[in-house]
């Protein structure tokens, strides 16, 4: 980052800020009226969240229409294309949806005389998961592990089905959902103390790593299995991996077999056993005399993602610096990591997250590329791909492909979900303090477009404003708050305040023809703590990385280090690739967060970490989390 510096005293941004104070209440944009505008809006954002689109998932067609409808806008804009692309688009390559594999197999040895081996067949056996890895074993020691559940020990409900079990380098057999998970009242139901995610397969695959297995097994419980018991398809758990190892699910006749030729209980007599009492009592076992041998194939095929980048050039000597306007583009698709539906296949169309955002910066393209005189600087307009893995999109442009040059751009713009705005016309806009005078300019300009603006200083990594923060870059990030429907399929276009947007839009309008216009580049202010907000129930603590998402690695690769973070001091850098937390081996970013969220501000932990040839373990005192607004960071 570029070291703080300071404007003069009678800085443009501030001179501005204090003449909007003595206007009318209803300053006029300089763009198009705003009904036009609402019908612009209104179709940009039916169109992208459309269910046709199918939620705008990496990699589908839904995607592959989103991104040529902003590329169409753009054209019909007459907007530039940037230097290097071969049109509007910027592809790069990310990990795709996992695929199954040919050669899969599955059996059991069985130690004792005249036992025969059991040989599992895909489809009717068994089923390996997306949620998991691939990989060769052989002669793998088996376990059942009971519901595959471990909950907090300081928590009000405490249970542990992996209390006294040794699955280190073993395979674990683990039920689906919970113990008395139908019994109303019971510890794991709905209306239980339970963990929230105690049930799922994340848990089950994260727990099951962190102690040391090499393979999951996962198979119905007696609930689940009541009518007929049905394996699930390759991706009906989700595609995002969960575990590094297999994650194969099995018929209860087949896991019988294999408890039978072990001398062990079967798999009703066991659930008896955990759930028949008053109290429930995990009852796992090490399985003798029986080893598992299997060849499970997941493939994790590269796929290109794409950003879609329009350029309307300035004129002048400040012709060379760049102010970004951008927002991203794609969602969750039918649900899976990141989805707060985990159980939903339904399409997430995401019309406020980030249509909204999206539209908004398209409406914002047509009025600038609309003005007769071109402004002292140019504008790129930025509709990023693969945000929701981790900001891809934006990191790729900024440390792999800058279409033009970071130390010459002199702001950024982002939108992300600004379609909610609430009665009380409530506009959160991060970031304020990024450049000096910028805070009193939004609080200045706010009332004349009747708009109740919230100023805030922190630029936490929750979107794509964040990678051009980090490099020095002044931003803001427009926001109108996050809500009940926030990553789920019930984030749709009727939900969507239109005239808010337009109302937005004539807001951010002034703001951005402000800093396009400045005779001074906006000066980079670090920015110190975030301004204290309210602490939000269950967060957790925080180590302070910026992890990348990359699936392909085994670990959690580092893009960077947050200034003054718990990581930061402990020496972590970007490049770096965890490989344990606080003794628990860590193969994918669920690992990671698992330790985190089980830990608490203040521990003392052991992070273990690949640099380049080294494995170096590094101590970092772990930060409090910050609040989060509804999209998700470390």
């Amino acid at each position: 980052m570029h070291p703080p510096r300071r404007l003069p005293t009678r800085a443009p941004a501030l001179a501005f800020a204090l003449a909007l104070t003595a206007t009318s209440p209803a300053l006029p944009a300089e763009g198009p009226a705003a009904e036009p505008a609402l019908a612009r809006l209104q179709a940009d954002v039916a169109f992208l969240a459309d269910d046709a689109q199918g939620g705008r998932a990496l990699g589908s067609s839904g995607i592959e229409r989103s991104a040529d409808y902003i590329a169409q806008v753009f054209e019909g804009l007459d907007l530039g294309t940037a230097p290097g692309l071969d049109g509007y688009f910027q592809p790069f390559e990310i990990t795709g949806s996992p695929k199954l594999g040919s050669g899969q197999d599955l059996g059991v040895e069985v130690d004792a005389e005249g036992g025969e081996a059991i040989d599992g067949q895909l489809r009717r056996d068994f089923m390996p998961l997306s949620i998991g890895g691939g990989g060769d074993a052989e002669d793998l020691p088996i376990a059942f592990a009971g519901y595959g559940i471990t909950t907090d020990e300081d928590a009000e409900f405490s249970y542990d089905d992996y209390d006294g079990l040794d699955v280190e380098g073993k395979a674990v057999i683990v039920l689906r959902r919970a113990p008395k998970y139908d019994v109303p009242g019971s510890p794991f139901a709905a209306d239980g103390p339970r963990p929230p995610d105690a049930a799922t397969f994340e848990h089950k695959a994260v727990n099951a790593f962190r102690h040391g297995a090499r393979l999951v097994l996962l198979v119905n419980d007696s609930g689940s299995a009541e009518e007929q018991d049905e394996l699930l398809q390759f991706t009906s758990a989700g595609t995002e991996r969960y575990t590094t190892v297999p994650f194969v699910m099995a018929k209860r006749a087949f896991v019988d077999s294999i408890l039978g030729a072990a001398g062990a209980p079967t798999l009703d007599e066991l659930e008896e056993r955990i759930a028949g009492g008053e109290e429930l009592s995990p009852s796992s076992l090490a399985l003798e005399g029986v080893t598992l041998d299997a060849r499970i194939r997941v493939e994790q095929p590269k796929i290109t993602a794409k950003n879609v980048i329009g350029v309307l050039e300035g004129s002048g000597p400040l012709a060379d610096e760049t102010v970004v306007i951008g927002a991203h583009y794609d969602h969750l698709g039918s649900g899976g990591m990141g989805s707060l539906a985990p159980f939903s296949r339904e399409i997430h169309n995401g019309a406020d997250d980030n249509a909204s955002g999206t539209a908004m910066m398209l409406e914002l393209a047509r009025r600038l590329a609309s003005r007769p005189d071109p402004l002292p600087r140019r504008v790129v307009f930025m509709a990023y791909s693969a945000e929701e893995r981790g900001l891809l999109g934006s990191r790729y442009y900024v440390e792999e492909q800058p279409l033009y040059p970071i130390d010459q751009t002199a702001f950024m713009f982002n939108f992300d979900m600004v379609g909610r705005l609430n009665e009380e016309r409530t506009l959160t806009v991060f970031g304020v303090d990024s450049t000096p005078g910028f805070r009193e300019l939004v609080t200045a300009a706010g009332p004349s477009y009747d708009l109740s603006i919230r100023p805030n200083a922190q630029v936490a990594g929750n979107s794509d404003h964040a990678s051009f923060h980090e490099k020095g870059v002044p931003v803001a990030f427009l926001f109108t708050g996050t809500h009940r429907d926030y990553h789920r399929p019930s984030d749709d276009v009727e939900k969507v305040n239109f005239e808010g947007m337009a109302r937005i839009a004539d807001f951010a309008e002034v703001l951005l023809l402000d800093v396009a216009r400045r005779p001074q580049r906006p000066a980079f202010v670090a920015g110190d703590e975030p301004e204290p907000q309210p602490r939000v129930a269950g967060s957790s603590a925080s180590l302070g990385t910026i992890p990348d998402y990359d699936d392909s690695v085994e670990g959690v690769r580092l893009n960077g280090v947050r200034e003054g973070s718990a990581a930061e001091k402990a020496g972590l850098k970007g490049g770096d690739v965890i490989v344990g937390f606080g003794g628990a081996p860590v193969g994918t970013i669920y690992d990671f967060m698992e330790g985190l969220t089980t830990s608490k501000p203040g521990d003392t932990v052991a992070i273990e970490v690949r640099r380049g040839e080294e494995t170096l373990t590094l101590e970092a005192v772990l930060d409090a989390a910050a609040p989060r607004d509804g999209h998700s960071e470390d």
